[in-house]
Order: structure tokens, then sequence, then C-alpha cells
């Protein structure tokens, strides 16, 4: 059953770990050409909890940051670098993705030296609801499915390492998303011509629009592992004949169902009716506008 995907124009970025350096010295700001440095960041010891989430879920990403180089990063007083954390589906990042969490290090990281890191936040701020909010790319999918989060130091490349190579480090998660399907319930259209009963969801990213005349039942998935948590839906009635006469009227209605799988726990369901009508006197079209809650918040 043929449906269409309208999705906003985004610079798709995989997320990562990003360390960019900010300030003067040896972990400083230039602006190029930036001067060569012996510092020389990695990530080691990079872990996520918990291994299952979904968007509002907080997670915790600890690890340590080494300095394998000959020269301090962050020498003097008001230097930084920053480290950013993300979601993708495969480990990778693009340059100007934000992330969902970033952090300054102020603190100096001499030759040989490491500091450790540990923050709390939700993977779903940032860019992650834009360029993951279907996070796979087939219907087929279920929840969860596996991603992947990760850390890069030095995300901006202000400072000139040794070795740019390594400052990224990656670990899985299973991301927890909402599989999203609408069942057509189909539509009584009184005397037919050209008529329809047609759907339309949005999470406020991307739209859905799937029109069917006929009134065979028939189930088809719209989201297939979504990270929202609501859902816009317009029912409309097309063209019902019947509501031309007096005492005519069309009905036609769509449910949208929506399951939530997290390991460990059963899956959560939530089903909502979407009926519409079109009635004499009001014309023979019809726009019904359901707004959804497709995941339990407490889930």
């Amino acid at each position: 059953m043929p449906f269409s995907r309208q999705f906003p124009t985004v610079a798709l970025v995989p997320l990562g770990f990003l360390l960019c350096a900010c300030g003067g010295g040896g972990g400083s700001t230039h602006h190029p050409p930036t001067p060569l440095t012996n510092i020389d960041l990695a990530v080691t010891g990079f872990t996520v909890s918990p291994s299952a989430a979904d968007p509002e879920d907080t997670l915790t990403v600890s690890g340590t940051i080494q300095n394998v180089g000959t020269e301090t990063a962050n020498p003097e007083f008001g230097d930084e670098f920053r480290v950013r954390f993300n979601l993708s589906r495969d480990g990778t990042f693009e340059l100007n993705e934000q992330g969902f969490l970033e952090e300054r290090i102020k603190d100096p990281i001499p030759p040989g030296g490491s500091l450790d890191f540990s923050y709390t936040a939700p993977y779903g701020g940032g860019d992650t609801l834009t360029l993951y909010a279907d996070f796979c790319t087939s219907s087929e999918c279920v929840p969860p499915e596996t991603g992947v989060i990760g850390v890069k130091v030095d995300s901006g490349e202000a400072i000139r390492e040794v070795d740019e190579g390594n400052n990224f480090a990656f670990t899985t998660i299973e991301v927890a998303g909402t599989r999203v399907a609408a069942v057509y319930g189909g539509c009584d259209i009184g005397t037919l011509q050209i008529p329809g009963c047609e759907l339309q969801i949005s999470d406020g990213l991307r739209s859905i629009v799937e029109s069917r005349p006929s009134l065979e039942p028939a189930t088809q998935v719209m989201f297939p592992n979504d990270l929202q948590r609501s859902l816009y839906v317009t029912v409309r009635i097309i063209n019902c004949q019947a509501a031309q006469s007096p005492s005519g009227q069309c009905g036609g209605s769509w449910a949208i169902v929506a399951t939530t799988q997290k390991p460990g726990l059963e899956a959560s369901t939530i089903t909502v009716n979407c009926p519409c009508q079109a009635n004499f006197g009001t014309g023979p079209n019809a726009a019904c506008n359901c707004y959804i809650n497709i995941r339990d918040p407490a889930y």
C-alpha cells in the first residue's frame, strides 16, 4: 500500500563525542593556521548505562581522556576544550552535528596524564530527534533497535594533534523507540463518486499521508521505530455524496496503534481510535483531528 514521507531538509550527521579546544596556549582556540602541537588526546574506557533507553531516560556516560602526547593540554588559565556525546546508527559522526551533550574541559592534562569524566543526560537532546526520529528505515523494524553512543575529543580540531584518529570511542545501546501503525477501519461513503478516507500523520518533524478509497480494512506501519512521544493525526472524509441529501452522512475511521518495548519489561501498547464523519449540512468533506501520546511517560 503506497504511502509518502516528507522529511525536512536536514544535514544528516551521525553522532559522536566531540572535544574541541578553545582558549589560549596548548589547549587554546587558534584561528587558521593552527600551530602544530605535540598534544595527543585519546578516549579510553568509554561506557554508557543503562544499556537500553528511550530519548527521555537519563544516561550516564563515563570514560577517561588521556594525553599520550609530549605537550600539556590546557597549560594556561583560561584554556579549555570540549567533549561531545552523540547517538548514531553505526558509530559515525558529522562535523557540524550538535550531539546531545557537550561539556568543557578546563583541567590541564600533562604528557602521559589522564582525566576521568562522568556526565548524565538523556540522548534525546541536540539534534538526535531531528536525525533519528525514525531510528530505523525499514517497516520490519521492531524496537528496541541497536544503536551506538559515541564520544569525540577535540571536535572542532582546534588543537592540531599528533594523531587525530584516536579522539573517538563508541559503545552500543538498545534504542527503545515506538513502533507506530495505522489500522484502516474502512469508510462508509454512501453514494460513491471518487470517495475516500484519508489519513495524515505527523510527529512535527515529518508527515505521512495514506489514502484508501475502499472499504477493506488494512494495516500500515507508518513509523517503524519512532523516538517521539506524540503524534498529530488528521482523518479526512473525501467527497461524501450521501451528505448532500437530508439525513445523509458518511463515516470513516482509523486506529493508531503504538507499541514500545524495553528489554526486561512487558511491551507497552496504546491504541487510539480516530473516527470521522461527514453530515448533511456540513458538506461532502470532513476533517477530524487527533493528538496522540503514543508512549506512556511512565514507561
